[in-house]
C-alpha cells in the first residue's frame, strides 16, 4: 500500500509540470469549504479532529473519528454568488476509511449581450465536483489519503469536464496534539473546453498546488494554532504580470511591482489560532496576508486578510459560522451543520 500510494504521488508531481500556467480553470476547487476552514485562513492540511470536511483539504484527514460522520455546508459570497458541498465518512475497517462528498457554486443569474450591445436575456453558470475519497493509516501516527475529482461546468450553452486528484499523507501524535500534513492538491486535466462545441477545442490547465501545514495544542492552555504554508509549487506570487519574451504564454514578473522576499514569504503563509475552553465551544481567528495585499485599497484601511470564526455543539449537532473579507465589498459568510450518525442509535 506505500509503494501504491507513493507512485501516485510522484505521478501526480510529474503531471503537475505541465501545469504551470497562472491562467487556470476550476478555481472555485480553491475556496474553503467550510465554516472551519474559511475561520482558519482558507487553507489548513494538518488539522486532526472529528471535522468530515477537513477531507476537502487533505484527504490524509480522514481517520476513524469521522465514522458516520455528515455535514452540510453553505457560503454567501461575492455579490450574489453561492457555493456549498456536502460530505459524508465511514470506516472500511480499523485502519482503512472512505468518504462521499460533492461540492457546488452557483453564480446566479447574470444578462448577456451580443457584440452589438442587445440585451439576449438572463442565464446561468455554475461548477460541479463529486470527491471519492479513500485513506489510510501506514503506521501508528501517518496516514495517506487519496481523492478522486470529477469536475462538471457550465456558463450559458457551455460546458467542461475535466478530473482532478488530490494526494495527502498527515503524521500525527496524539499524546502532545501535535501534526504536520502534505497535500498535493488538485492535479488534473480538463478533457474538454467550453470551445468544444464550437470545433476549436482549447484545454486550460487545474489550480494544482502543493500545501505543508502544522498544527500543535498547547499542553497547559485552550489554544491551537496552525501554520500553513500553500504554493510551494510556485514561489512568486506577484499579482501583476508581463508578457515574457520567451513564449507568450508564460509570464514575468513586472518590474515596476517586484514584491521582495520577506513579504513574498509570508504571501504563502496562513496563520490560524483557535480558542478551545471545552469541547462544546470554540472559536478561530487567522491571517492571510496575500489577501490582505492583494485586495488592499490604497488610502483606506480594513480588516481584509482576516477572519473569524465560531463552533459550538448542541444536543447532537455542531454549528459553526465564519466570517472573512476579502475587499471593502467583499464580505463573506459561511455555515456548516455536522452530526453523527451514530449518536442517533
Amino acid at each position: 500500500m506505500k509503494s501504491y500510494l507513493s507512485v501516485i504521488f510522484f505521478l501526480c508531481l510529474s503531471v503537475s509540470g505541465f501545469c504551470s500556467s497562472d491562467q487556470v480553470i476550476y478555481k472555485f476547487l480553491t475556496l474553503p469549504n467550510s465554516a472551519a476552514v474559511s475561520a482558519l485562513g482558507g487553507a489548513n492540511v494538518s488539522l486532526q479532529n472529528s471535522d468530515v470536511n477537513m477531507v476537502y483539504q487533505n484527504p490524509a484527514l480522514l481517520s476513524g473519528d469521522v465514522h458516520k460522520n455528515i455535514s452540510l455546508n453553505f457560503v454567501s459570497y461575492i455579490s450574489d454568488i453561492k457555493y456549498g458541498s456536502v460530505a459524508y465518512a465511514q470506516n472500511i475497517d480499523s485502519i482503512s476509511h472512505w468518504a462521499l462528498g460533492v461540492n457546488y457554486m452557483n453564480y446566479g443569474s447574470i444578462e448577456g449581450y451580443s457584440e452589438y450591445d442587445v440585451s439576449d436575456g438572463l442565464f446561468s453558470a455554475g461548477d460541479l465536483c463529486l470527491n471519492l475519497t479513500y485513506s489510510r493509516l501506514l503506521t501508528k501516527n501517518i496516514m495517506a489519503g487519496i481523492t478522486l475529482k470529477p469536475i462538471y461546468s457550465y456558463i450559458e450553452t457551455y460546458y467542461s469536464f475535466g478530473l482532478a486528484v488530490d494526494v495527502g499523507g498527515n503524521y500525527y501524535d496524539p499524546e502532545n496534539d501535535f501534526s504536520i500534513g502534505l497535500a498535493l492538491k488538485n492535479v488534473g486535466v480538463q478533457f474538454n473546453g467550453y470551445d468544444s462545441q464550437e470545433g476549436t477545442e482549447r484545454r486550460e490547465p487545474l489550480p494544482w498546488d502543493i500545501q505543508i501545514g502544522v498544527t500543535k495544542r498547547l499542553a497547559h492552555a485552550p489554544f491551537r494554532f496552525s501554520v500553513t504554508y500553500v504554493h510551494l509549487n510556485q514561489w512568486n506570487l506577484n499579482y501583476y504580470r508581463e508578457p515574457s519574451q520567451n513564449n507568450s504564454t508564460l509570464t514575468v514578473p513586472g518590474d515596476s511591482e517586484k514584491i521582495c522576499w520577506e513579504d513574498m514569504l509570508f504571501r504563502h503563509l496562513i496563520i490560524g489560532a483557535e480558542f478551545i475552553p471545552s469541547n462544546s465551544f470554540h472559536a478561530s481567528v487567522a491571517y492571510n496576508h496575500r489577501r490582505s495585499q492583494e485586495f488592499a485599497l490604497p488610502g483606506t484601511k480594513s480588516i481584509n486578510g482576516f477572519s473569524f470564526g465560531v463552533g459550538i455543539n448542541v444536543y447532537k449537532f455542531a454549528l459553526g459560522a465564519a466570517y472573512a473579507q476579502y475587499a471593502a465589498s467583499g464580505n463573506t459568510i459561511s455555515l456548516s451543520l455536522s452530526t453523527s450518525l451514530n449518536s442517533f442509535k
